[in-house]
């Protein structure tokens, strides 16, 4: 005679239902989102309002000045539009920013009711020289009188537009 092991009973019973666990995979995720937030690099941007020279331009209102710095390979040029005011040459292969925020400030002594410039590149400049002369003409901050004084920011010419550089040593 056969003897029936006691496997029997466990064949009969129902299987319950795999479960899922969330919990480790939402403590997984709150880790990763943690890292990930913690890394990452945050950067500042900027964004400038430029005005482009339209068709009307020339108009009577106007002011006679217009102030025009060319980014040249081998500096800065300020022109009125017509004849060179200044040449600022780079100095150990750098643009010399400052001198061009100090020669903006004494144009803008000279003619305090224009606001608007040009900012024109010439090919093969790189970029960030064209972004770097337009921060240096739109302010700058001068001292104040008094000990512990923060400086003062002025306005230079905040109203730029930006094109391509005339061809040749003069505008």
């Amino acid at each position: 005679m056969l003897v029936k092991p006691f496997l029997t009973g466990q064949r009969n019973r129902p299987k319950k239902p795999v479960e899922l666990l969330l919990v480790p995979m939402i403590d997984i995720f709150t880790v990763l989102v943690t890292f990930l937030l913690m890394t990452a690099v945050f950067s500042r941007i900027t964004i400038i309002q430029l005005d482009l020279p339209s068709a009307a331009a020339g108009s009577p209102s106007e002011p006679d000045f217009r102030l025009e710095v060319i980014v040249r390979k081998e500096g800065f040029e300020l022109t009125n539009g017509v004849e060179r005011i200044a040449a600022i040459p780079t100095v150990n292969g750098e643009y010399d920013l400052k001198a061009l925020t100090e020669m903006a400030l004494a144009l803008k002594r000279e003619h305090p009711q224009t606001e608007t410039a040009s900012v024109l590149m010439e090919p093969g400049v790189n970029y960030d020289y064209l972004i770097r002369a337009m921060d240096a003409i739109r302010d700058t901050e001068l001292p104040q009188d008094g000990a512990g004084a923060r400086p003062m920011k002025v306005a230079l010419f905040p109203k730029i537009a930006v094109g391509d550089a005339p061809m040749g040593d003069t505008p």
